[in-house]
């Protein structure tokens, strides 16, 4: 039970959930078919359409079904399944006696023996005893989240289900449902919705019971925004507006006063932005176990092959490398503040097989983490081996969603955390601003997520098969107004035209620019002095650290290995000490990631949930901007 109501902190997108109480979701993978899933699952292909009536009428590839997983029977009611079993009457028995033994009626008897219309039940008879599905005893795993205790949680669409039915469960509106979900706009069997849970035992938790204790009274100051006070405390706006429903009705303004969360200094009850220092936190001294799982691919160089060469036409090699330069540069920090390392090294190869065979001929029995491997297939295949043994598998780099099991962590926040991290800035800051939204096909998600949030932004649009034209955004601009441009992607062309016209336009407009991913292309193919003059901010998972040779990090590196490092290198340093300093500060790795707060090191910085199902995430996004002379700042320090 305690695991059906574990939750999800930040919507982050799921695409296989498992139930015990009659349903799965499957995601369709290239070239299945509803045959071939019908099989797997051991159903009827009937089954199938039953619960996805869609599924007959489109392609399937990559869509969501709802998978019952029981074989569903029809009956002549809409809607109903059912099961039998058999039953042979006693002594003395009757059809009412049975019946209410059952849960069901002596009409329901009868209508599956028909026999019984004519003739008197006797001893011995072996009659069918239905089971409707509405009757069994299972615990619905919807209506157990509604009931949790718990404020943000992950709805699976069931067959028939309305968004009013939804919304009304969860004690929300339809309009608050869609502002949380706005890229639904038809409801289908096996969509999975972000909720707020705002029924009563979910917002019991803000009561007027422990108010006293849990809150304090606070004065909007001048100037003061729903950005800045759900940063400064930590909280989301739907908190607020819990807290302190006044704010729907009369808006946040200077001088009115607000509940907000105490401080406190109960590391248990440390909130986000509050930076942690897990060095005052070591308590746990006993050596560590490691291992370190990196795609060298070792066997593949050649000793008559020059190895600068090699090196030069094997990225993964080179990836890999760094990040283990780093990894050992941590290890070789915590041995300094006592804390001893066993590191185990193991080159996986870039093979699925390799991982599995490492693990199953090794003991990981005692092994605390591993760190690695790094692609995608490999991960998932060693978070599977080592879930059993409660073995944290850490991801180092992956931003794509992981199909893993609940000791795969993730440590680099996922592009959607990017994503809303800078729509929360937008939406907290807009007011007097004339926000322009322009994208290319493969971010229409994010447009429309934009424009539901933000509804008064306008978008951007060329002409069919043209490139974008300056008048394209000086239709959109204004004079009066700061003109902040959201621009979502890939297509160079896209990308480098609209930041030339915006670089020209800035002398005689107010423009800044934005984007959720800095791409190589603003990277490599934007001038920075462009980017310095339109305050280019975007979110990111590393600020770039400032390369002080007086550093201790950087003139050590730097004296082992003859260079500066680069991000790979400073992320193995940051991974790695961050977890072997979680694992001095606790008697438990997942114990450890429950600590609440943001530790922060060279590049890098970490505060970690759990998934509702899965493993851990890591959401400690940067919000960048260039300033003069190129400088990089924080905005959400």
């Amino acid at each position: 039970m305690k695991k059906l109501v574990q939750v999800l902190l930040v919507c982050v997108g799921v695409f296989q959930l498992g139930f015990s109480q009659g349903y799965k979701t499957h995601k369709v993978k290239k070239g299945e078919t509803i045959e071939s899933i019908a099989q797997k699952y051991k159903i009827s292909e009937a089954s199938i359409f039953r619960l996805n009536p869609d599924a007959k009428n489109k392609k399937i590839a990559s869509t969501v079904l709802v998978i019952p997983t029981e074989e569903i029977v029809p009956t002549s009611e809409e809607g109903s399944s059912i099961t039998f079993k058999q039953y042979q009457v006693k002594s003395k028995e009757t059809l009412y006696s049975i019946a209410k033994t059952n849960d069901v009626s002596v009409d329901e008897i009868k209508k599956y023996n028909s026999y019984l219309l004519k003739e008197e039940l006797g001893k011995g008879d072996l009659i069918k005893i239905p089971i409707f599905s509405e009757k069994k005893e299972t615990i619905n795993y919807n209506e157990s989240l509604s009931e949790s205790s718990f404020s943000n949680v992950i709805h699976i669409v069931l067959p028939k289900e309305t968004k009013y039915g939804i919304a009304q469960k969860y004690g929300l509106s339809v309009e608050q449902l869609n502002e949380l979900n706005p890229t639904v706009f038809e409801l289908k069997a096996g969509q999975l919705l972000t909720i707020v849970n705002k029924n009563k035992k979910a917002v019991s938790n803000h009561s007027q019971d422990d108010s006293n204790n849990r809150f304090q009274e606070y004065e909007v100051q001048p100037k003061e925004t729903y950005y800045s006070l759900t940063r400064r405390f930590q909280v989301s706006k739907d908190s607020l507006l819990a807290w302190n429903p006044q704010l729907a009705q009369e808006g946040l303004e200077a001088g009115m006063t607000i509940k907000l969360p105490k401080k406190s200094n109960d590391l248990s009850v440390l909130n986000n932005s509050e930076k942690i220092n897990l060095e005052e936190l070591i308590s746990n001294r006993d050596r560590k176990k490691i291992a370190v799982m990196l795609p060298f691919s070792l066997q593949k160089f050649n000793a008559d092959i020059d190895k600068e060469d090699q090196l030069k036409n094997d990225k993964v090699l080179r990836i890999s490398l760094d990040f283990y330069s780093g990894v050992e540069e941590a290890i070789a920090k915590a041995e300094k503040l006592g804390i001893y390392v066993d590191a185990n090294v193991y080159d996986t190869q870039r093979n699925k097989s390799k991982v599995s065979e490492i693990i199953n001929t090794n003991d990981f029995s005692e092994t605390q983490l591993v760190i690695g491997p790094l692609l995608t297939a490999n991960l998932e295949e060693a978070s599977r081996l080592l879930d059993n043994a409660g073995v944290p598998v850490l991801s180092p780099l992956t931003s794509g969603e992981l199909n893993g099991k609940s000791n795969l962590i993730q440590t680099r926040p996922s592009d959607l955390m990017m994503e809303q991290a800078l729509i929360t800035y937008l939406d907290s800051l807009k007011q007097g601003k004339n926000i322009l939204i322009l994208t290319d096909k493969k971010h229409q998600f994010i447009k429309d997520k934009l424009a539901y949030t933000i509804p008064e932004a306008r978008i951007i649009t060329q002409k069919e098969e043209d490139y974008l034209q300056q008048s394209d955004l000086t239709s959109k601009l204004d004079k009066n107004k700061e003109n902040w441009v959201v621009i979502e992607a890939d297509d160079v062309a896209l990308v480098t035209n609209s930041t030339s016209y915006l670089n020209a336009l800035s002398k005689s407009y107010p423009i800044r620019l934005f984007t959720s991913n800095k791409t190589d292309t603003f990277e490599d193919e934007v001038p920075n002095q462009y980017l310095t003059n339109l305050k280019f901010t975007y979110a990111s998972i590393s600020r770039e650290y400032q390369k002080d040779p007086l550093s201790e990090f950087i003139s050590t590196y730097k004296e082992n290995y003859g260079v500066i490092p680069n991000k790979y290198a400073v992320r193995g340093y940051d991974i790695t000490l961050d977890a072997l300093l979680r694992l001095a500060s606790s008697n438990d790795f997942y114990e450890a990631l429950s600590i609440e707060g943001t530790s922060e090191y060279i590049e890098n910085k970490f505060s970690y949930h759990k998934k509702m199902i899965g493993g851990f995430y890591n959401d400690a996004v940067y919000l960048m901007q260039y300033q003069e002379n190129l400088e990089l700042k924080v905005l959400n320090d």
